[in-house]
C-alpha cells in the first residue's frame, strides 16, 4: 500500500448495486470524488483507485468498469475542471452583455477567481505530476469564446495564429496572477480587481466603456 492509498478519506459507506442507467451517475461521482480529494489533500499523488473508492462507496475493482487505471480518471477529472472554468469564464462574460471589452475582463475576472478559491480543481490543471501521464488537449475550438472576446476588444482585426498569440499572452498573465497570488500570499499585490482590470486594460490598450 502507498502513502498515497492511506490519505484518511471518509468512506461513505457501501453503495447498492447500481440499477440499469445509473452507470453514468456513478462514472460522475468517481470523477467528483476525486475532486474533492484533490481538493482536501493538495497532492496529485492522493487521487488512487484505491482512495477514491473508498470516498465514492465502492470496490475499487468496481472503478474498473468506468476507469481502467488511474491515469485515465485522472484525465476525466482534468477535463471536467477545465470544462467548469470554461462555463464560469462564459457565464461571466455573457452576465455583462455584448460590449467586448467588458466581456474580456468579465473573463479574466471569471478565471482568477475559479483558480484562487478552487486550488485543488485548478491545480489539476497544471499540477507536474499529471501532466505527462494525463494529457488533456485543451484545443481552440474549446476557448473560442475567449477568443473572439479578447480580439474584439482589440478591434476585432486579428484573426488566425495571432489571434492565439493574443490569447497564449492572455492566459499566461492570468496564470501568472493565480500562481503568484498562490504562492505569495503575503506579497504587497494591489486589490485583485483593480489588478485584473489593469491587465486586461494594457493588453488590449483600451478602457471599458463607461455604463
Amino acid at each position: 500500500m502507498t502513502a498515497a492509498d492511506r490519505v484518511d478519506v471518509p468512506a461513505v459507506g457501501r453503495r447498492r448495486r447500481a440499477r440499469r442507467g445509473e452507470g453514468d451517475r456513478l462514472r460522475g461521482e468517481i470523477v467528483e470524488a476525486a475532486g474533492r480529494l484533490l481538493a482536501e489533500t493538495g497532492d496529485a499523488h492522493a487521487v488512487t483507485l484505491r482512495a477514491v473508492a473508498r470516498a465514492v462507496g465502492v470496490t475499487a475493482t468496481s472503478i474498473y468498469l468506468h476507469f481502467p487505471d488511474r491515469a485515465n480518471l485522472v484525465r476525466a477529472l482534468r477535463r471536467q475542471c477545465f470544462a467548469e472554468l470554461v462555463a464560469a469564464m462564459d457565464t461571466a462574460a455573457d452576465a455583462v452583455g455584448a460590449e467586448p471589452h467588458a466581456r474580456a475582463r468579465a473573463r479574466a475576472h471569471a478565471y482568477v477567481r475559479f483558480g484562487l478559491e478552487n486550488s485543488g480543481r485548478y491545480g489539476a490543471l497544471f499540477e507536474p505530476a499529471l501532466q505527462s501521464s494525463t494529457p488533456v488537449d485543451i484545443g481552440q475550438s474549446t476557448v473560442r469564446g475567449t477568443v473572439r472576446d479578447v480580439t474584439a476588444a482589440l478591434g476585432g482585426n486579428v484573426e488566425g495564429a495571432e489571434a492565439w498569440l493574443v490569447l497564449v499572452q492572455f492566459w499566461t498573465a492570468l496564470h501568472g496572477t493565480v500562481a503568484l497570488r498562490s504562492v505569495r500570499p503575503g506579497f504587497g499585490w494591489p486589490e485583485v480587481d483593480r489588478q485584473v482590470d489593469d491587465l486586461v486594460d494594457r493588453l488590449t490598450g483600451r478602457r471599458a466603456a463607461t455604463p
